[in-house]
């Protein structure tokens, strides 16, 4: 029985230990650098459909556990769950959270909008005059930003530094805007440029602000690989056209990217989003492309297409794609991607059966253990300066 912080980090660090192919720190920091490294370290699931009330027979199961309900209890907790991953063969994370919901929504409060009933979205949106009337946010008293420093104080305090912590999602100047401001966001640049450009500018220096207090809160050490680098999330580009974006959104980001001086992308599988943001932005270090199988607003990003505009330029191409009904298919797609590895280290990797269901776990299992088998006897020896 796990009875206290101590006990769950012991157990926490000696089945990392025995499960190194699942250690996604390790795979981010090898793509970062462009090192090779032993194991391809790629997520594979299926979609979350509440409905689904199949049970599955469990491939890996936590001990007994019984936590007080304190801070150290609740973060022993946040703990023994990083490892549920295992269950389905996927990577282990060892990186906590910064507090808060954890969601799309964790800077919309400091803006004095309330958050929907899941806290996961803004709980309504105000027309841009409601939302510039307001003093701009203080980014050390606004929203959420207090508790942030306060939990990230606290998990410093009472874990060790291998343990990274999570930043909050910080999404991306234009998106939150959209969230704040609904459709206002796609039809004030052309009715009301000066209003928009305002609020954008307003946001814009919160968002710079707000990311500079939390990487200096978490420090250095404590921040995940891929995390020293910002990331704007672009999402709400995708609803735009690529003219749009080089007009009244680009201006924005290219503050951000010349504040910070090296930037990662989530161009939400858009085509025109990687393109426009690759080509404009300066210091693009990490990226993201893959094919989905549903309709998206905006063609997406294939990887071949991807990995020929970024060329030969160092930067991590995080793919993410979506797989067919059928196991082998899906196989061959994902067996694809890893074959691309031994020239391209800085690539990492996760897929969704969009159509599996919990019935399907015990072959989506397998299918895993295929692929990693299939990188340790073809892809590894094909790898310059594989590891041993």
């Amino acid at each position: 029985m796990l009875r206290t912080l101590s006990d769950a980090i012991g157990f926490f660090q000696e089945t990392l230990a025995q499960h190194p192919e699942r250690d996604a720190l390790a795979a981010e920091q090898a793509a970062c650098t462009g090192a090779p490294r032993p194991y391809p370290c790629f997520y594979l699931g299926h979609l979350h459909d509440p409905t689904d009330k199949t049970e599955s027979p469990p491939h890996f199961v936590l001990p007994p556990h019984q936590f007080p309900d304190d801070p150290e209890g609740r973060l022993a907790r946040e703990i023994l769950g990083l490892l549920a991953p295992l269950d389905m063969l996927n990577p282990v994370t060892a990186a906590l959270s910064a507090g808060g919901p954890g969601s799309p929504a964790d800077l919309v409060p400091s803006f004095g909008l309330p958050l929907s009933e899941d806290r996961a979205a803004a709980g309504c949106t105000r027309p841009l005059d409601e939302l510039l009337a307001q003093p701009p946010p203080d980014p050390d008293a606004a929203g959420m930003m207090p508790l942030f420093r306060q939990h990230i104080e606290m998990v410093k305090d009472l874990t060790p530094p291998s343990f990274r912590i999570n930043l909050p999602d910080m999404q991306g100047p234009f998106n939150l805007v959209h969230a704040m401001a609904g459709n206002e966001a796609f039809t004030a640049p052309l009715t009301e440029p000066g209003k928009f450009h305002a609020f954008m500018t307003r946001v814009t220096d919160f968002w710079i602000a707000a990311y500079e207090r939390l990487r200096t809160w978490v420090g250095p050490e404590r921040l995940r690989p891929l995390d020293r680098w910002v990331r704007i999330t672009e999402c709400s580009v995708n609803l735009v056209s690529e003219g749009f974006y080089r007009d009244h959104i680009l201006p924005h980001d290219l503050r951000v990217a010349r504040r910070f001086g090296a930037v990662r992308i989530h161009p939400c599988s858009g085509r025109h989003v990687f393109r426009a943001t690759l080509e404009r932005l300066p210091g693009v270090m990490a990226t993201e492309a893959g094919l989905m199988l549903a309709r998206m607003a905006a063609p997406c990003i294939s990887v071949a297409e991807a990995l020929e505009l970024i060329g030969e330029r160092p930067i991590v191409l995080n793919i993410g794609q979506e797989l067919p009904a059928d196991f082998e298919q899906a196989f061959e797609v994902i067996r694809a991607d890893l074959a691309l590895s031994p020239t391209r280290p800085r690539l990492l990797f996760g897929y969704t059966g969009m159509y599996w269901r919990k019935k399907d776990r015990p072959m989506i299992r397998d299918l895993h253990r295929r692929l990693d088998a299939l990188w340790e006897r073809d892809i590894l020896p094909l790898t310059p300066g594989k590891p041993k």
